[in-house]
């Protein structure tokens, strides 16, 4: 069989298979999840027309021929592994890179302005490209290499074991209304947060956004009468009605100086919010990557955001 016949990529799984006997571990261990190892083992298996691992009392147990490949393996792949131990070329003032992010409205807002500028004055030909987030933490997308980056919303970093991230923005809420709210002339509290009807902002559809979350373990529940997914949208459904919006403070100051909104002090206790970026451990040592994220790095630093 010709190399050109099959992705390399599967011999490291079936190296890491082999000396585990284990899919769980050897899976961790090559950071991707037990469903792409399982599903990269079933294609070796066809390319090569051997089952090489059969499970035997919960343990992996090598074929003959599986034993005959990992022979030859164990000379060849500390060989390849010392020749591509470099790390990629990469000069950002002449790279012509498209990097690939995922991210929501609110997300790209809050980054991206300031980072393209910061780019462009470095590296004037790399370019990016915004895919939507069309789910919470797209790991299979970042896992395939479909995309580099995606831009996180959330309240706790996720624990994963293929992820790292980096977080470079961290805010509070507020709760705005539109300007002479007949029931807030004495301001908000939480008789009136109740009773007035609300909009919720949910990215990916979720039932419940942190202020329902905090309700509940108060045994309080609010009425919403519009859901939206985009947190830019929703402030301006709020200027014709009564209702109240809770969003990030960053955006409602500043749409308070575009539109007739005023900000209140939400009258629970609610987390701050962490705008996170997160990438595969996969890509961790790529020069590019490390470039791009130290780029954010310094803009977190500098307390441009």
């Amino acid at each position: 069989m010709n190399l050109h016949q099959i992705d390399l990529n599967l011999l490291v799984l079936f190296d890491a298979l082999y000396k585990h006997r284990s899919v769980s571990i050897a899976a961790d261990e090559i950071c991707i999840s037990q469903s792409a190892f399982s599903h990269g083992l079933n294609r070796l298996r066809e390319r090569l027309d051997d089952p090489l691992f059969i499970r035997i009392k919960n343990v992996m147990q090598p074929t003959t021929r599986a034993t005959q490949i990992a022979l030859k393996l164990n000379q060849a792949l500390p060989t390849i592994s010392s020749a591509l131990s470099k790390n990629e070329p990469f000069n950002a003032k002449t790279s012509t890179m498209n990097f690939k992010f995922v991210a929501t409205d609110y997300t790209e807002l809050s980054l991206l302005p300031k980072l393209i500028g910061a780019i462009n004055n470095k590296a004037p030909n790399i370019s990016i490209t915004v895919l939507p987030a069309t789910e919470q933490f797209p790991l299979a997308r970042l896992e395939n290499g479909e995309v580099d980056f995606t831009l996180g919303f959330s309240h706790q970093l996720e624990k994963s074991s293929s992820m790292e991230s980096y977080t470079w923005l961290e805010d509070s809420y507020c709760t705005i209304a539109r300007k002479n709210h007949p029931v807030l002339t004495n301001g908000l509290t939480i008789e009136n947060f109740l009773k007035l009807p609300h909009v919720r902002v949910s990215p990916w559809g979720e039932k419940q956004g942190v202020v329902d979350q905090v309700l509940n373990k108060m045994k309080l529940q609010r009425q919403v009468i519009l859901q939206l997914p985009s947190v830019l949208v929703a402030p301006y459904t709020i200027l014709h009605s009564d209702s109240l919006l809770t969003i990030p403070r960053r955006i409602a100051e500043l749409l308070a100086t575009q539109i007739n909104i005023e900000l209140f002090e939400p009258p629970i206790t609610l987390p701050n919010y962490q705008l996170n970026i997160y990438w595969h451990r996969l890509n961790a040592s790529k020069v590019s990557y490390q470039w791009l994220i130290e780029q954010i790095k310094m803009l977190h630093k500098s307390q441009v955001f």
